[in-house]
């Protein structure tokens, strides 16, 4: 038997992944539960490092497990979880609670016909049950191959990672760097990977010596050292290609694919006829679902499987059947024949129910055997019981799967109760819960085309709300198909569904559009009349907005809580940052988005309303001052791969932040991008911001040029006054600029510009604190008084840069007035702000302000020309260590060159010292 042995009897090479994983283990007994990623390429033992760390545990641990399907993984919702939570039930674990969601699946749980809590109700039933188990005895959840994981299950694994509590638990997953859904899972799993008790594996190829202890064990015997030499190059180290070379000789096929299938070839042929049955079911196949299929039963089928079994081609995992590696069984599967493979799907489908639980699996299966009508009627019944999962990826891919098959069957419409028309409006709307913005407006484009607006015309007012609200989603657009939807419905003040269209057309208008006020304020009128919730939320929204009404906010999320909407519960903290941020509380405005894109993600709409949440983050953080919690949201949120609308948005707001750090390279790269998706104040915050990086590259008249296209747009007119403010301080400041420049324009040229800015503020009521602030801002740039009152708005909204930008306006007022002392003092605050915020630009410009005479810079503040150098990287905010690297001395060295230079300035701290060497012109 040793000379057919494949697997390896010894485990070789990962005692240092078995070790953390022990490591793991006592963190989540001893202090709370743990998360492991064991992240490796296909082959390289990341089942077999489950297998044998299951294997040190005692019976006292209960170790369940659960692997994401390859094949048809999209389509299976929750496909990893199903077995896990099968094995606590059947523990008796559940025993005396009410769990209506998880009765869906488990019959045996009670009726599941009540439950009404949605996908976080499912998720919080599947947290207790795993607390309970835990409870009971320590638990590990082992996920593998999450790389392949459905999108409701890449939910509820990070849901539970996230909100785990109670000792005793390990969560546990598999995965393939790189592999399919990455976009997906990538920015989980960097997440996941900063967490406290979460341990990271990233399993490497094997040594040279560790293959040849790899060969000994599956041969029997020591390899010859030109062998090992030989399998380490070709397999590279991974464990499974040693495994299919330990037996082959100089002449083995270097594909993959034939190393893969040197194994089940050599098999007789009813065991590698069984093999390819395997191979056709998936990845993993129930006992229960192969007995009917094969050819052989009782016996007779368990002695072909054990054949699998210890030619080490199939493990058992519970009552399934998997193949060792994907690999095999993509090999496999590949080298059947077409007509093998249609047969053998067709004996699965054969063997499947009409049940809704077998629908998905039904679906596939018949695709697969060009069983186009039943094929269709499963993936019917499969996108019905994803969307009552709350499974929207999995609902769009079945439905996809209806259309794609519609043209192809007769009678399609009778086979599934609904016609073309249903089919679209649904998947219309499914694509908007999953974030597949442009395919469902194709969905509702072919839905409008099918339907007769004049024979159905709330059937055709649906869609086109649903591809307005896609449109509006992916580029701000879609109001005309709202207006086109009202005006095919009656106008009568108790109609719900005109009463849900007025709500969408005013959250899609500008702020201070009249049309957009008077629908919000009807849309309130009929959801009161009514007492439709969806109608009353979005009238709440609006008057929540145009009052700055918290009040109003409050309600509405009391109401969509109840009605179990997460994307309209998603909308109040877009609402409320808004209304935070016209107040000048920024930092509320930030802890609201945070907040609202938190819970995005715990219900699976981060890539929708996560990514506009986002933009509202980090615009408040901006403008506190916060700049590296900014980027790195910025970067984590575009990691996402976000619809356009906010992917230009957040680009937009990390060129902005690159230019006041003074990275011209950065602010360019964000400028040269797309902003046709930009609506609003997210299009006109960029149009400020790149006037004000055409002034930093040296060209105001280019950034007037800008300037003149911003104020000549109409859509200024219907911003609130604070978003109308900031463009017209980015113009003054322009303006500001052109008056300096060599002379050039004409001096009435800026006079012009400069009444407009000032003739086009009285146009805009005061709103609220925040846009108090910019208009004192605005006058102190235009008329050069007032400053001291605008750095006083400034400081009480805790607006680090702006305070610094009057309190420098102030200051130079003052010097010129003849007023050294007072001057100083202004700027002196002013560099010290702008030294805390990495604010280089107008650190640059406070410092040629306050420029001390030529016969004190050139004396340097007594500094040697090394503390000179110091001083530099102090004032680019490096660490001792890091100038001893830069300068090439030792870090005490750089420590007393410090110490000396803080002695001569008179400084207390190193960003004192920056603040006084920006002042002086030390750092020139």
């Amino acid at each position: 038997m040793v000379a057919d042995r494949v697997v390896s009897p010894v485990f070789v090479g990962r005692d240092q992944a078995l070790a953390s994983l022990a490591h793991a283990w006592r963190t989540a007994v001893e202090s709370g539960p743990a998360v492991v990623l064991v992240a490796g390429e296909a082959g390289i033992g990341k089942s077999r490092l489950l297998a044998e760390f299951a294997g040190t545990l005692g019976p006292e641990v209960r170790v369940v497990r659960g692997a994401c399907a390859e094949f048809g993984g999209e389509e299976l919702a929750y496909t990893p979880f199903v077995p896990m939570l099968r094995r606590l039930v059947r523990d008796g674990v559940a025993r005396g609670g009410r769990h209506p969601e998880l009765a869906r699946w488990f019959p045996e749980l009670g009726d599941g016909a009540d439950a009404d809590g949605g996908r976080h109700r499912l998720y919080e039933e599947v947290l207790a049950l795993i607390e309970r188990a835990a409870a009971e005895r320590p638990v590990v959840l082992a996920l593998e191959d999450l790389h392949w994981a459905d999108t409701a299950s890449l939910g509820l694994f990070a849901f539970l990672a996230r909100n785990l509590a109670g000792p005793g638990v390990l969560l546990l997953a598999t995965h393939r760097p790189g592999e399919a859904d990455g976009a997906h899972l990538g920015p989980l799993l960097s997440e996941l990977a900063r967490g406290p008790r979460t341990t990271t594996l990233r399993l490497p190829r094997l040594t040279e010596q560790d293959v040849g202890a790899q060969l000994a064990a599956i041969l029997g015997t020591a390899a010859d050292t030109t062998v090992v030499r030989r399998v380490h190059r070709r397999s590279e180290g991974n464990p499974l290609f040693v495994e299919a070379l330990a037996h082959g000789d100089a002449r083995t096929p270097d594909s993959l694919r034939e190393l893969l299938l040197q194994g089940p070839r050599t098999l007789a042929p009813p065991a590698r006829s069984l093999l390819g049955l395997l191979a056709a079911g998936g990845d993993h196949v129930a006992h229960c679902r192969l007995e009917p299929v094969a050819d052989e039963s009782g016996a007779d089928l368990d002695a072909l499987l054990r054949v699998l079994v210890d030619r080490g081609l199939v493990v058992t995992s519970g009552d399934r059947y998997t193949f060792r590696h994907a690999l095999i069984r993509q090999a496999v599967y590949e080298d059947l024949l077409p007509g093998e493979r249609i047969r053998l799907h067709a004996r699965y489908a054969a063997a499947l129910t009409t049940d809704d639980a077998d629908a998905a699996e039904l679906a596939a299966h018949s695709y697969a055997a060009g069983d186009r009508p039943e094929a269709l009627s499963a993936a019917h019944r499969a996108a019905v019981r994803a969307g009552r999962s709350y499974a929207y990826d999995e609902q769009r891919l079945m439905l996809e799967r209806v259309l794609e098959l519609w043209d192809r069957v007769r009678d399609p419409a009778e086979r599934i109760g609904t016609d073309l028309v249903g089919v679209l409006t649904e998947a219309a709307e499914t694509c908007m819960l999953s974030g597949h913005y442009r395919r469902g407006v194709d969905h509702a484009t072919a839905g409008l085309a099918a339907v007769d607006e004049q024979a159905a015309p709330e059937r055709a007012a649906l869609l086109l709300e649903h591809r307005g609200r896609l449109r509006h989603r992916l580029d701000s657009s879609g109001a005309d198909d709202w207006e086109h939807a009202l005006r095919l419905l009656p106008d009568e003040p108790g109609h719900v569904q005109r009463g849900r269209l007025l709500g969408v057309l005013a959250m899609g208008l500008l702020p201070n559009d009249p049309a957009g006020q008077e629908a919000f304020a009807e849309a309130l009128r009929i959801g009161r009349r009514t007492g439709d919730p969806t109608v009353t939320i979005r009238g709440l929204l609006g008057a929540g907005a145009r009052g700055r009404d918290l009040g109003a906010l409050a309600e509405a999320r009391e109401l969509a809580e109840r009605l179990d909407s997460q994307d309209l519960l998603l909308t109040v903290p877009m609402y409320a940052a808004t209304v935070h941020a016209r107040n000048g509380d920024h930092r509320r405005a930030v802890e609201a988005a945070k907040e609202g894109r938190r819970l995005a993600h715990r219900f699976g709409l981060g890539l929708s309303r996560g990514a506009d949440l986002a933009c509202h983050a980090v615009r408040g953080l901006v403008l506190t001052g916060e700049w590296d919690e900014a980027a790195a949201l910025v970067d984590e949120a575009l990691a996402e791969e976000p619809p356009p609308a906010a992917q230009q948005d957040l680009r937009s707001l990390a060129g902005h932040v690159a230019l006041l750090r003074g990275d011209l390279t950065a602010a360019g790269v964000a400028a040269a991008g797309p902003g046709d998706a930009l609506r609003g104040s997210g299009l006109f915050h960029r149009r400020s911001w790149l006037c004000l990086l055409a002034l930093a590259q040296g060209d105001p008249e280019r950034a007037d040029r800008l300037l003149d296209d911003a104020l000549g747009d109409p859509e200024l007119a219907e911003l609130h006054g604070s978003e109308a403010r900031s463009v017209l301080v980015a113009g003054a400041l322009v303006q500001r600029a052109r008056a300096v420049h060599g002379g050039s324009p004409p001096t009435e040229q800026v006079a012009a510009r400069r009444a407009q800015l000032a003739a086009l503020d009285t146009e805009f009521t005061e709103d609220g604190p925040y846009d108090r602030a910019l208009r004192l801002h605005l006058r102190a740039l235009l008329d050069d008084t007032g400053w001291d009152r605008a750095a006083a708005a400034w400081r009480e909204l805790r607006q680090p840069h702006q305070l610094a930008e009057c309190l420098l306006g102030g200051g130079r007022a003052a010097l010129d007035a003849g007023d050294r002392s007072g001057g100083a003092a202004l700027l002196g605050e002013a560099a010290e702000l702008a030294a805390s915020l990495g604010a280089a630009p107008l650190a640059r410009r406070i410092a040629r302000a306050a420029r001390p005479p030529a016969a004190t810079t050139e004396n340097g503040g007594g500094l040697t020309a090394r503390e000179r150098d110091v001083l530099v990287l102090i004032a680019q905010g490096l660490s001792n260590r890091q100038i001893a690297g830069r300068l090439h001395i030792s870090p005490s060295t750089a420590g007393v060159h410090v110490s000396h230079i803080l002695a001569k300035l008179g400084a207390t701290t190193r960003t004192q010292a920056a603040a006084i060497a920006y002042q002086h012109g030390l750092t020139d």
